[in-house]
């Protein structure tokens, strides 16, 4: 049988072609200028071109120096970071100044994650050839990987005053400056890239976000009007536009918009929100109450609806007063609507518990189980209402009711008893029952139930002194939720107390304030953790903060007293020690 030999050739994908054909185009780019300085470069008398010539000469690169630059280009392309590097480098000793040795000495460096070589190749390559775009770009991604945006700001600024692809470089330039933090200046150049391109949705979102960021109202009215004038006019944008009349003061306009929302849609429930939103802030109940009752008399609004309604703005009554009343007011509204929905009661109890009435409170709940015995937590709400009340006894009369009513959630009375026990003075007991809880963990399907009595033991064990469990029951936590801003706390804060695992301590401490940033106890431990860090001022600036929200703990005050005296402020010092003094209101952490 003859056998047929074919030739063999190299198979490449398009990718990869692609990319043979740019290095090609490139090389042939650089061969032309390294020539054509070659052949620029003057001859002294007595002089000639020869192979002798030193390393650091301006001369041509020797003969082998261009072969030498392709393999380190072909290594660049086959991700062989570092025998590109050492091809660059042979290059580089005869040509010390050529700005395209420098930038591929850059994109190797970067290939191999150096960004400190890749910024300093870069640089290099940009103060050669300052008119060279793609370096100034490649240098700019780097300064960004290394958080220097002001400088990749500035680098995609001169980039755009180039004229090349202008304002996609302009938008970059902005996005630079948001990741700078300086939304103004980020601001400005999405205006100018607006102002070149009128139909740019992207720069106009992204201005009228920031607008609404920077309370520029009345510009954000104005681009918004651009941006549903492109066509994206749907009723997002629409409620968007009435909010933003609402909040510059042009209320009329803002109730026109809702209006014809509702118009076109009478179930859209975001709009009758807003609505009663604008109403409440202006202080027209009369319109608010009218309003309300047109959206409850709509047909159909289901229970569900108006009690996440209800929900919502009894949330926001907690933070501002103006809610207070109408939120109270929905609530019975809602109850004289769906008198058999065991769900509102337990939502005004829990409203009554937070504002102090428990008594009513206790009414409010007992009327919600009395509707719906198997309103779990109904029963949880009313058993700490008791325990609140200073009533153990009842509270632990409950549980028991609880517990017989429902023997299939044993779980979760057994992590409220772990809770009472705590409240009641008896870590230890609680530490007991809780570890049952943990252990099943395998057969409980609520993780909610899981996070509770982890968080409960780990409380538990610091009470009992138990620091190496109560570390291990906050991890389990973390664990379940990634994003549980209690556990992350209190983690760091242990082991700040302990001087352990301080890097860990302040990742946790700064990943709980930036979730919640306004919360004074989880300031003061960030603050706390920088003081055993040895950074005081950033210790003071943090703990002051924490002061600044109304957090009134001795505790508080012993740190910060601390704190001055580190920065060797005996006086301040001596003031906070005596305000430590005072006892604390109530314990937060």
């Amino acid at each position: 049988m003859r056998l047929k030999v074919m030739e063999s050739k190299p198979k490449y994908g398009k990718a990869t072609r692609r990319l043979l054909l740019v290095a090609v185009c490139f090389l042939s780019l650089v061969a032309a200028r390294l020539t054509c300085r070659a052949a620029d470069s003057p001859v002294h008398d007595g002089e000639s071109r020869s192979a002798e010539a030193p390393a650091g000469a301006r001369s041509a690169p020797q003969p082998e120096m261009m072969p030498e630059y392709v393999r380190g280009l072909f290594l660049l392309l086959k991700s062989d970071f570092w025998g590109a590097i050492d091809s660059f480098r042979k290059v580089q000793a005869v040509r010390p100044d050529e700005a395209a040795v420098h930038y591929s000495m850059s994109r190797a460096y970067y290939g191999l994650a150096v960004l400190d070589s890749a910024r300093v190749h870069g640089e290099a390559a940009v103060i050669l050839d300052p008119g060279n775009t793609y370096y100034a770009r490649a240098l700019a991604r780097i300064s960004h990987d290394m958080q220097d945006y002001d400088k990749a700001a500035a680098l995609y600024g001169q980039v755009a005053q180039s004229g090349s692809d202008r304002t996609d470089m302009m938008y970059m330039q902005a996005l630079e400056y948001l990741s700078a933090n300086h939304p103004e200046q980020a601001l400005e150049v999405f205006d100018n890239v607006v102002k070149i391109d009128p139909l740019n949705e992207e720069a106009l979102s992204q201005a009228l976000l920031l607008q609404i960021r920077l309370k520029r109202h009345q510009q954000a009215i104005v681009t918004l009007k651009q941006i549903i004038g492109l066509g994206q006019n749907d009723a997002k944008l629409q409620l968007t536009l009435g909010e933003l009349y609402a909040q510059n003061g042009q209320g009329d306009l803002a109730v026109d918009t809702f209006k014809a929302l509702l118009a076109a849609d009478r179930h859209l429930v975001p709009a009758w929100v807003a609505m009663f939103d604008f109403y409440i802030k202006a202080g027209r109940l009369p319109d608010y109450i009218r309003e309300l009752h047109a959206f409850l008399d709509t047909k159909p609004v289901s229970a569900d609806t108006v009690i996440d309604i209800a929900r919502l703005f009894l949330v926001r009554s907690e933070k501002d007063s103006l809610y207070v009343e109408p939120a109270l007011g929905l609530v019975d509204e809602i109850i004289s609507r769906y008198p058999r929905d065991s769900r509102i009661y337990m939502l005004k109890g829990i409203y009554q518990m937070r504002r102090e009435m428990g008594r009513e409170a206790v009414a409010s709940l007992k009327k919600s189980i009395q509707l719906d015995g198997s309103n779990f937590a109904a029963w949880e709400y009313l058993i700490t209402i008791h325990l609140d009340l200073d009533e153990s006894r009842k509270a632990f009369d409950y549980l028991a009711k609880a517990k017989r009513r429902h023997p299939l959630r044993m779980a979760q009375w057994k992590t409220i008893e772990g809770y009472a026990l705590m409240r009641t003075g008896s870590p230890w007991r609680a530490a007991r029952i809780l570890e049952t809880v943990v252990r099943a963990k395998s057969a409980i399907r609520d993780q909610d139930v899981l996070i509770q009595a982890n968080t409960t033991l780990a409380m538990a064990y610091d009470t009992l002194g138990r620091k190496k469990s109560c570390r291990e029951a906050y991890g389990r936590v973390l664990e379940l939720d990634g994003h549980n801003t209690l556990a992350m706390n209190n983690l760091a804060y242990l082991y700040a107390e302990e001087g352990l695992m301080l890097s860990q301590a302040l990742q946790l401490a700064q990943n709980a304030v930036m979730l919640d940033p306004d919360n004074g106890v989880f300031l003061d431990t960030l603050g706390w953790v920088h003081y055993r860090l040895g950074s005081y001022d950033l210790a003071r600036q943090m703990i002051e903060k924490a002061i600044g929200t109304g957090l009134d703990e001795p505790e508080v005050f012993r740190h910060l007293a601390q704190v001055y005296e580190k920065l060797g402020n005996p006086e301040k010092a001596g003031e906070m020690f005596e305000k430590a003094k005072t006892p604390a209101p109530k314990a937060s952490r």
